[in-house]
């Protein structure tokens, strides 16, 4: 129930009903929350059929988990449109496979960032955040500024100090620039053409993409041999044949994924984090009272993130109201039904966090910013399978913890020492395309305190 005192931040206004035929392909290429009414956030399931092809929304906790964990044989692989829209950028990486080659890459992946190595890149996420402390003044685009932060700290993670801020700013800029211009429904496989006429995108999505591929080989070529971190591991892991288990161009493919997955979800948070606090006084107090008591006015330590609760539930929240990857797709490999309906192989079942993390039927005040939701005493603990920030089950974010302490160190060293405003006439609008981003980015007025 919603209370009087609620702060409720601003989402897009939803349409009175569902849009049908072109107007939904429309909607879904461009923005997918336009798609959705207020009856959507408490429905259980919702089927949608464009001109061919069909595509199943599943909106409640127990059928997510028939999908995306019991059922992981059946929807194993990324829906088709899914992998076509990111496969110019990184390849046949570990993200995107299935089968055998993603069983492989995902145990190395897993190793290189077990939650036991987060202590070690914990200076890194300090440096980030500092620089960041000490440049941003005055009107910042902050999704932008976290965007170039966090691809700069998986840089030094893979490459070491010798990674180039002006590298990571890149970066940032050809990936925005690519999730603008990405193609994200396949409109010639929802009209029924044979399959070597689908996947096609627009000349300006390819030259992007291209960029990013380009920057991704400039940085390998530029390691020497005895470079360490986690790309000196990636290219010395072998197979079982005892030969090196990426060629040249899958190791491009892992760098690019590890770069964008490693930063987009981490910048997206933090800069709705951000603007709840701006817009959000009593959080905001809340939050510097914790991170002095702490911390008083220093840099965390690796060790004290356990001892900031409630800034890790203001995160945790921004995640639930702003989820940073706003739909989950897998690909029916054979005829199943779920809840009733029957679903076809190569029918794509979808879960939507910006629906899931509001649904009516699984949360409190679900529209609210209530990050107290999240804290360990409370008296209602998240849903499961309901709360997806990191995706679920054996394709969870490999990288959850490194994401988890870096947005805790950025919000530990930001907080204290600069005061974020909206800037008058600001009314930032999420947007879902690949991921969830304020359209237009997220100008807010820096001050130092």
């Amino acid at each position: 129930m919603t209370t009087s005192t609620d702060f409720l931040p601003p989402r897009p206004a939803a349409p009175a009903r569902f849009p049908r035929g072109m107007r939904a392909l429309y909607a879904s290429a461009t923005d997918l929350l336009s798609l959705f009414p207020e009856t959507a956030f408490r429905h259980r399931m919702m089927p949608f059929s464009a001109i061919s092809q069909r595509v199943l929304i599943v909106n409640e906790p127990e059928m997510v988990r028939r999908v995306f964990i019991t059922g992981r044989a059946e929807f194993e692989a990324k829906s088709r449109h899914f992998r076509q829209a990111l496969e110019p950028v990184i390849g046949d990486s570990m993200f995107l496979n299935s089968g055998e080659i993603w069983l492989t890459r995902r145990a190395l992946m897993a190793k290189l960032l077990h939650p036991s190595r987060t202590p070690g890149f914990h200076p890194l996420f300090v440096q980030g955040a500092e620089e960041v402390a000490a440049s941003w003044t005055g009107r910042v685009d902050v999704a932008a500024g976290f965007a170039a932060a966090t691809a700069l700290a998986v840089m030094r993670a893979l490459f070491g100090q010798a990674a180039r801020p002006e590298d990571a700013a890149r970066l940032a800029r050809s990936f925005t620039a690519y999730e603008g211009a990405v193609l994200a429904v396949d409109f010639a496989h929802v009209f029924g053409l044979p399959e070597k006429l689908t996947g096609w995108q627009f000349h300006t999505a390819r030259k992007h993409a291209r960029a990013i591929r380009r920057l991704c080989s400039a940085c390998i070529s530029s390691a020497g041999p005895e470079v360490g971190g986690l790309f000196g591991e990636l290219r010395a892991a072998l197979g079982e044949d005892g030969r090196p288990l990426l060629d040249p161009n899958q190791l491009i493919n892992e760098v690019a994924m590890l770069l964008l997955a490693g930063s987009e979800t981490s910048a997206n948070v933090l800069t709705w984090t951000v603007y709840l606090l701006a817009l959000h006084e009593p959080t905001r107090e809340r939050v510097l009272e914790e991170l002095h008591s702490v911390l008083g006015g220093r840099a965390p330590e690796a060790s004290e993130l356990n001892a900031l609760p409630f800034t890790k539930a203001v995160i945790q929240e921004a995640m639930r109201l702003y989820p940073p990857v706003p739909y989950l797709s897998r690909e029916a490999a054979r005829a199943e039904r779920i809840a009733g309906i029957q679903v076809k192989p190569g029918e794509t079942v979808m879960a939507l966090p910006w629906l899931l993390h509001r649904n009516e039927h699984l949360w409190e005040a679900p529209h609210a910013f209530r990050p107290e939701r999240f804290l360990p005493d409370a008296p209602q603990k998240p849903p499961q399978f309901g709360y997806l920030p990191f995706s679920i089950g054996p394709r969870v974010c490999a990288g959850a913890s490194f994401a988890m302490a870096e947005m805790l160190v950025f919000m530990a060293v930001l907080l204290p020492r600069l005061d974020f405003a909206i800037p008058p006439g600001a009314a930032p609008v999420p947007r879902a395309r690949l991921t969830l981003r304020p359209r237009g980015g997220m100008p807010l007025m820096v001050t130092p305190r």
